[in-house]
């Protein structure tokens, strides 16, 4: 059974490359636009990963964060924050707000690739 990925972002060409490269190696992929709408999926489906940019409008990606990290049921779910906001602050509240990586955009494929493998591996390894 493929693993299953949340990508949320606000930018359509970044959520269809995100599509383009996860679903290339096999996982079923779901995107989102916007936290509010991230949300409302995650209510009603489970995931193996999220992928969530910081800069949205309405939610921004900490609080998504802090939500998924606060409901019981995703609180398992590892969330990597994507995004062009960088500095040490905004990683801080990154990790702060229950993300276990960080990546800045411009991003490649393999890098992508290569830490939603070994945070999907480390995910079943603690299970």
């Amino acid at each position: 059974m493929p693993k299953r990925i949340l990508v949320v972002d606000d930018d359509e060409n970044i959520l269809n490359l995100e599509r383009t490269i996860l679903e290339q190696k096999g996982f079923e992929v779901t995107t989102a636009g916007g936290g509010a709408e991230a949300l409302q999926i995650l209510a009603g489906h489970a995931f193996d990963l999220v992928l969530l940019d910081v800069m949205m409008p309405e939610v921004d990606g900490f609080m998504v964060c802090r939500k998924i990290k606060e409901d019981p049921r995703l609180k398992d779910v590892p969330v990597i924050f994507l995004t062009a906001k960088g500095g040490g602050e905004a990683l801080a509240e990154g990790f702060e707000s229950g993300a276990v990586m960080y990546i800045n955009k411009p991003f490649t494929a393999n890098k992508l690739l290569t830490i939603v493998n070994t945070m999907l591996e480390a995910g079943s390894n603690l299970a």
